[in-house]
């Protein structure tokens, strides 16, 4: 008897999922709640799929927990909440629920390196991917930075490596997932919404080293004392990165060089001044890199060269342009409020802020402490403009406008604007109110700037 899969989610992973099974012969079910008309525009391949007699599509409704009778497996996108009935259903009855990193991790033995953290994953992925592609390593850079695993399982190969940014929506989902090598960058309250308490949030990043054996190993933020303790529960190796401090094993920075430790020498790998992304934090992601690239057999030579080349990611403190005077930098992918803090320290003052989206549950107080010190104007939309507002007049800052879309905020920006000043999107909230994803709101940012000049 075929096994068949109900796909809860037709956005990339769900698609790309079920085309994987499809392609193995596997029967698969793929519902979403949006309209057909709105799925088939995002993702028109799904019709050539519904010729396929193993495929059937439920589109614009919630699916009914009665068609559980005929699946063996579900597997849920991470942006699908774990509670939707049909899912809580599926639990209820045994039938197992998964996502598609671990259908990725079963059909494949190509090994795996999972990078997770509430901040620093994508540029840190990136990075690391770029420095196995030097080495000469088949690499493949997956998962939440954009781009499914399951596209490229069957044809990857054993020598290669899947260079995986892991979300904690992503890792609620995985069974026998085990990454060879798993990073945690660091952990600060995000993703409340959907975790609701801050324990839970740690439990789901926890995962990332769950099934790793003593053979496998764990890089860890030595300054992040959340990341120490939730490593402690950890069996496999660990190796360390540090901005403050020597390490017995790993890769730390002071007084602007970076050296390594491999339990056995130290070895000075360079200066802090020739790493293409600058700023601490930034220092930070480029020490979990270099950590996780060395313990892969990765020459320093090799990793010293991508480092000096590599000048960051879309929407990471990215530069738009200078105009009339004024910068103007896109941070669309400053989704929280740590990230945002991140990046008011790292931009040139004085500064107009536009923030603003999806609400998260988070406590913008530290944010907005912060603010009233370095911001001149903030701009502010979506659902949480009124949170934003509240915060920031709690911290006597009141120079705010709040505007209803990123056209107003924009233009806004542009007239108050003088020479000297940067525009800062770091919006500290999801785009989801608004836009699909931060790439969208990113770019949407950086066409409106760029407009007319």
């Amino acid at each position: 008897m075929k096994k068949t899969t109900l796909v809860i989610g037709a956005a990339r992973s769900g698609v790309a999922v079920s085309e994987l099974l499809l392609d193995r012969g596997e029967s698969v079910v793929l519902t979403d709640t949006r309209a057909c008309q709105i799925v088939l525009e995002e993702s028109p391949q799904i019709s050539d799929y519904e010729k396929k007699p193993l495929f059937e599509t439920v589109f614009g409704i919630q699916v009914s927990p009665e068609i559980l009778t005929e699946i063996d497996e579900v597997v849920i996108s991470p942006g699908v909440p774990l509670t939707i009935p049909i899912v809580s259903a599926a639990y209820e009855q045994g039938v197992p629920v998964i996502g598609e990193v671990e259908i990725a991790y079963r059909l494949t033995k190509t090994p795996f390196i999972a990078i997770t953290g509430t901040n620093g994953k994508t540029t840190t992925t990136t990075l690391l991917g770029e420095i196995f592609k030097a080495s000469g390593r088949g690499t493949y850079v997956v998962g939440n930075i954009g781009d499914p695993i399951t596209n490229y399982v069957a044809n990857a190969k054993e020598d290669e490596v899947f260079i995986t940014e892991i979300s904690s929506f992503q890792l609620e989902t995985i069974d026998t997932f085990r990454p060879k090598i798993a990073a945690i960058l660091n952990l600060t309250p995000d993703h409340l919404d959907r975790h609701l308490t801050m324990e839970n949030y740690l439990n789901a990043k926890a995962r990332i080293f769950e099934n790793q054996t003593p053979e496998d190993l764990l890089v860890l933020n030595a300054d992040d004392p959340l990341v120490c303790n939730l490593g402690e529960k950890a069996i496999s190796r660990k190796a360390t990165f540090s901005y403050k401090q020597p390490l017995d094993f790993g890769a730390w920075c002071l007084n602007g060089e970076i050296f390594i430790n491999d339990g056995k020498q130290v070895i000075f790998v360079c200066r802090e001044e020739i790493l293409g992304i600058v700023g601490p934090h930034n220092t930070m992601n480029a020490l979990a890199a270099i950590t996780t690239a060395y313990f892969s057999d990765v020459s320093i030579p090799v990793i010293v060269s991508v480092l000096k080349s590599f000048k960051g990611v879309e929407h990471r403190l990215e530069w738009v342009g200078c105009f009339s005077g004024v910068t103007y930098i896109n941070d669309s992918k400053g989704t929280n409020t740590n990230a945002t803090i991140t990046a008011l320290n790292a931009v040139k003052e004085p500064i107009i802020l536009l923030a603003g989206g999806y609400d998260k549950k988070e406590d913008y107080s530290d944010l907005m402490a912060l603010v009233a010190q370095s911001v001149k104007r903030l701009i502010v939309l979506g659902v949480t403009a009124n949170d934003l507002i509240r915060a920031a007049n709690q911290k006597g800052f009141t120079n705010i406008k709040r505007v209803g879309n990123y056209e107003e905020a924009v233009a806004f920006a542009k007239a108050e604007a003088e020479p000297g000043d940067t525009v800062l999107l770091s919006p500290a909230c999801a785009s989801w109110d608004m836009y699909d994803n931060y790439e969208i709101r990113g770019r949407v940012f950086k066409e409106l700037v760029t407009r007319d000049q």
